[in-house]
């Protein structure tokens, strides 16, 4: 027998036991056992009567993440781009809902706030601006949280996906790349990864001229041995011929220029007024259209194309710049230099507003009209023959940087560069030494090589001061051009092409093909040889 006695605040089951002859209960001889059943809260001699509070089941909410896009592409003259990420959510809770985000905000960016509607949430995203050319990757991860702090996060919400972005290399379409002919490709180039993808090595060829390059095809002009000269398209992938035209037994043709459906060379028979410029379909190499210009035993750059516009400097005592426009095939305008010093060999750099041409002083002309805005005077000017061997820079800042004086284009001289503050009309500064080959200027910096002092030079774009240099290995020159990245400079020399590290100012990579040099849309150094008949392509990625 027993019963329930309340003890101390606790319930507790008293089994009776009687000790005695007749069974009956005496005060004296009672054995209590007793069991403790919890009704309320067991253990201890605590005092606490009060009940447990239930532990709150916090509901599932399965998501399913919906991106309109997890791979896109871009360019590195323009990397944004945009793409939503729809949540949709499973279940329900009395609580709040917070969407919670995590990602790369170095790569992207939210447009706006997140949107939701009944059970969706829609989150859309942007892509950085300014970013450089290569294979971007983040994972985008979402939760759902009771809070903003997110303290507690619904079971099934915590879902990611991961997105790419590939920043291409625009295209290369004309001398040192652009029509500001700074030489510059916004990428981060790991030398390790560079290896040799092809060579182009056609019979009966002398050399080539510098190339421009579109996805998926590289254009060169190849001269033969029997004293013509060839334009041909290439496979990108695999240096194959996809077709060639002949430009025929010219004394000169330039190197191609490109424009959205067109590739374009400056050629010149003989010394006359009647010299043409050949218009191409870029697509299968089919004529278009011949230009006509002046000239006088030249030597041409690629002209420069802006809208659908080639500009060509040249004429038949030189000191003429044309304006020819590429769709009607009409002149818009020619226009006479200030200084009459350039016949030939330069490429003049273009704006949106202006072009830039060194006749001895640095005219800025008005692109549409043809007007000479301003001529700014160069006070260093040195006479060494017609021929120009560079070609103006458009920096930062509305500066211009030029070679000053004339003759390295026939002959193996150095001459010094110039700064030139176009709003200002002055110069701003003068290198301390001469140079050699076509410089590249970006990220404040100008670089350019010397055969004078045997040193490729980092120069700071401000103030002309060398900042450092790396000295040509024994007994090479340097020749050709010079291509930017951000974190490598590649430099020819007679023997080889070099790949300058811009933080440790060593040389990271070399490959015996020396020529003049670009990078392609392909992600592809690309080396064309002016002395023999070789091409020659590197992966950069």
């Amino acid at each position: 027998m027993g019963s329930w006695v309340l003890i101390n605040a606790r319930w507790y089951y008293v089994h009776w036991r009687s000790i005695g002859s007749r069974g009956e209960l005496g005060m004296g001889k009672v054995v209590s056992v007793f069991t403790c059943i919890i009704l309320s809260s067991c253990g201890g001699d605590s005092d606490d009567s009060t009940p447990n509070t239930p532990v709150p089941v916090v509901p599932t909410l399965a998501v399913t993440l919906a991106p309109s896009a997890a791979s896109q592409a871009a360019t590195e003259v323009d990397s944004v781009t945009s793409f939503t990420v729809d949540a949709t959510y499973a279940g329900s809770s009395t609580d709040s809902v917070v969407p919670v985000l995590t990602f790369d905000t170095s790569l992207l960016a939210l447009d706006g706030s997140i949107v939701q509607s009944g059970n969706k949430f829609t989150a859309n995203f942007k892509t950085v601006s300014g970013l450089p050319a290569a294979i971007h990757k983040t994972t985008i991860a979402l939760k759902l949280c009771k809070e903003a702090g997110c303290a507690t996060v619904y079971p099934g919400s915590t879902q990611s996906f991961e997105y790419t972005l590939d920043v291409k290399f625009s295209d290369w379409t004309t001398r040192q790349r652009n029509p500001s002919h700074n030489g510059y490709v916004h990428a981060i180039i790991d030398p390790a990864k560079i290896a040799r993808a092809w060579q182009y090595a056609p019979s009966a060829t002398q050399a080539f001229r510098e190339v421009a390059a579109r996805a998926g095809t590289i254009y060169a002009t190849k001269v033969v041995s029997d004293g013509s000269s060839v334009a041909v398209a290439l496979d990108a992938s695999s240096g194959a011929e996809r077709w060639h035209y002949s430009l025929g037994n010219v004394s000169n043709a330039s190197g191609p220029a490109l424009s959205a459906s067109d590739v374009v060379f400056a050629t010149m028979f003989t010394s006359s007024g009647q010299n043409p410029l050949v218009i191409l379909d870029a697509a299968n190499g089919q004529f278009k259209r011949n230009l006509i210009f002046a000239s006088q035993w030249s030597t041409f750059a690629p002209p420069t194309l802006y809208d659908d516009n080639a500009y060509l400097a040249s004429g038949y005592y030189g000191n003429e710049v044309y304006a020819l426009d590429l769709k009607a095939f009409t002149k818009t305008w020619q226009t006479s230099g200030s200084g009459g010093s350039t016949w030939d060999g330069e490429a003049p750099a273009v704006d949106a507003k202006y072009l830039y041409y060194y006749s001895g002083n640095l005219d800025v002309i008005d692109r549409v009209t043809g007007v000479i805005v301003k001529s700014i005077d160069d006070p260093f000017w040195q006479w060494n023959g017609y021929s120009y061997g560079g070609t103006p820079m458009i920096g930062s800042e509305n500066h211009v940087v030029a070679y000053s004086g004339n003759g390295q284009g026939t002959y193996s001289i150095s001459f010094p560069l110039v700064s030139y503050d176009i709003a200002k009309g002055t110069h701003r500064w003068r290198t301390a030494s001469g140079y050699t080959v076509i410089p590249a200027v970006g990220k404040g910096m100008v670089y350019a090589a010397s055969n004078q002092t045997s040193e490729f030079d980092a120069i700071d774009e401000e103030t002309g001061g060398v900042k450092w240099a790396w000295p040509v290995p024994a007994g090479e020159k340097f020749i050709g051009n010079i291509v930017l990245t951000d974190t490598l400079a590649f430099i020819s020399t007679d023997a080889g092409v070099y790949a300058i590290d811009l933080t440790s100012h060593a040389a990271v990579w070399s490959a015996r093909t020396p020529g003049l040099l670009a990078i392609t849309p392909d992600a592809q150094l690309v080396v064309s040889s002016p002395t023999s008949g070789l091409i020659t392509a590197y992966l950069l990625r």
